[in-house]
């Protein structure tokens, strides 16, 4: 099966030295939607940053990521420009940031084409965003960030991503601060836009609903990956298993919390990063397990 996205071994410290990413393997194969998930400060907004090339120019990068067969690691400015918008689109976390308060909404949506020096079509950026549910999209547009909501402005950033129907569209939190009803719909778009999605996720409802395959990450590895419904549906992995444990569920009480904190990106890590908040732990977790049948874990019968 051939794929939109492959990394692989990607390591990425910041110039603090924390160790965002630690050998992380991830594949999203064209036509699926692939979630990322994991808690905060596990690296999967690092993993969006290095798929687009956006990294500071002094964190340290080492392994591949080939988007549509090209490859970003090592890649010179004009190339990454080249990537950008039409190999891969983004639909940033913080949709209110991300757009300039002084220019018009409509302006942010058409710069996909322009950056590109493209006109666009007549009528695109009209056509995008009321495709996500904006009505009177013509007149909206020429309004500023600040006449919008936050759930607006996300389907806007959306739209920009979609522009260009990239082979790849990397989506981080894209329903973050939308209702259920423009969740579904600007997942729906999402899907119908581009050959595949990295949906960058907390939400392991959204996920099991749209995406069709998942990668659990911890503290910069893949520690667990397969089809999300049956992933969420028997977790192997003793994260992936306090993840689906911590999600509250109607009439079932209070769910049941995670121990502990993930480790400090700062620290070095010779053997499993989640020993330490692990039930199953023993003298074999002093060894980095390695991720065999889809599951990172000593204690897994594989």
């Amino acid at each position: 099966m051939s794929h939109a996205l492959e990394v692989s071994g990607l390591e990425v410290v910041y110039p603090n030295g924390a160790h965002a990413l630690r050998g992380l393997d991830l594949s999203v194969p064209r036509g699926a939607v692939t979630a990322l998930v994991g808690e905060s400060g596990c690296g999967k907004s690092t993993v969006a940053l290095a798929v687009l090339g956006l990294l500071p120019r002094r964190a340290g990068v080492r392994g591949s990521i080939r988007v549509a067969g090209a490859e970003v690691v090592g890649a010179s400015p004009e190339e990454l420009r080249a990537v950008r918008g039409k190999a891969v689109g983004l639909v940033p976390q913080d949709p209110v940031s991300a757009c300039d308060p002084l220019r018009r909404v409509g302006h942010h949506v058409a710069e996909s084409w322009r950056v590109h020096g493209e006109p666009g079509p007549p009528g695109g950026a009209a056509e995008l965003v009321g495709r996500l549910g904006i009505t009177d999209a013509h007149a909206r547009l020429r309004q500023r960030p600040h006449q919008w909501s936050g759930g607006m402005l996300h389907r806007a950033t959306i739209a920009a991503a979609v522009a260009h129907r990239p082979p790849l569209l990397v989506a981080d939190e894209p329903t973050g601060s939308l209702d259920a009803d423009h969740a579904r719909t600007a997942l729906d778009v999402l899907r119908s836009a581009a050959d595949a999605v990295l949906l960058i996720s907390h939400d392991l409802g959204v996920v099991r609903e749209h995406a069709d395959q998942v990668a659990i990450i911890y503290a910069g590895r893949v520690v667990e990956t397969g089809v999300a419904r049956e992933v969420l549906s028997r977790p192997a992995h003793p994260y992936t298993r306090a993840l689906v444990a911590a999600i509250p569920t109607p009439g079932g009480g209070l769910p049941t919390p995670l121990p502990g904190a993930p480790p400090r990106a700062t620290e070095d890590l010779a053997g499993c990063a989640f020993a330490a908040r692990c039930p199953l732990a023993d003298h074999r977790c002093a060894e980095q397990p390695p991720l065999v049948a889809g599951v990172a874990c000593w204690a897994v019968d594989r």
